[in-house]
């Protein structure tokens, strides 16, 4: 089954990273040193370009397979509740997610495969340590950890279960609240990262004499790096402002 801690980008995402790459080194060649030989600069660019883009990725991938598995989660414990068995109610959950999510989402494709192998008579816990090992989630492990260890010690056994449904479930509503919180906050970051280039898009069109003496020459040139680096870090620095961790 797949490992989800590493995101591999298909050749479709590769190619809009390079694209990518190609249109931001162009437009900085154009408006901090107005050479186009700077584009050539794209080579380089692809790389953090990419890492940007599989990271952004990776993130949003593990949000919505944590929200797929709060959904599944509640789907068991009502059928437990409707006395099915625990296994049975894996199985009874699965086919309810997938009239909701489609047999491609990653979690119904997770649960159809763990179902099979408890046909099989592996154990359900063993099961869901290899998903948390795999997924690289928190909330889940932490399931699969306490699925076994309720599981193996008796006790109160479907109390314990959703008890931990029930917060696994509240976390990852806070964690959507936050995500619908700041996403506007995150629009007002992504506007304002795109206001410097507006600047000088601006005065280069309506007023060029004003910035030629910075370029065609070392000072003008080391002076427009200097804002550039400068724009990069402010931008790293509010993209972790932004990046709010549950």
């Amino acid at each position: 089954m797949q490992n989800y801690k590493f995101y591999v980008l298909n050749f479709r995402e590769k190619c809009l990273c390079f694209g990518a790459s190609i249109g931001i080194a162009g437009v900085t060649a154009r408006l901090f040193y107005q050479n186009i030989y700077v584009t050539a600069g794209a080579v380089f660019l692809y790389f953090p370009v990419k890492r940007a883009v599989r990271d952004y990725l990776q993130k949003k991938r593990k949000r919505e397979m944590l929200f797929h598995f709060k959904e599944i989660l509640q789907m068991i414990s009502t059928a437990l509740k409707a006395g099915y068995a625990m296994e049975n109610a894996f199985a009874e959950a699965r086919e309810e997610f997938v009239k909701l999510y489609g047999e491609n989402n990653s979690i119904a494709k997770e649960f159809g495969y763990l179902n099979r192998q408890v046909q099989l008579n592996v154990p359900l816990e063993t099961l869901l340590e290899s998903l948390a090992e795999r997924s690289g989630i928190e909330e889940i492990n932490s399931f699969s950890q306490v699925f076994g260890f309720a599981k193996r010690g008796g006790g109160d056994f479907m109390k314990i279960f959703r008890s931990t449904v029930d917060k696994i479930g509240q976390k990852a509503e806070v964690m959507q609240e936050i995500e619908v919180l700041i996403s506007a906050k995150r629009m007002e970051m992504n506007i304002m990262n795109l206001v410097p280039f507006g600047i000088l898009a601006y005065v280069g069109f309506t007023s060029p004499e004003f910035l030629k003496p910075l370029y065609g020459n070392l000072l003008g040139v080391g002076i427009m790096t200097g804002c550039l680096a400068g724009y990069v870090c402010a931008c790293r620095i509010a993209k972790k402002i932004v990046d709010i961790q549950v």
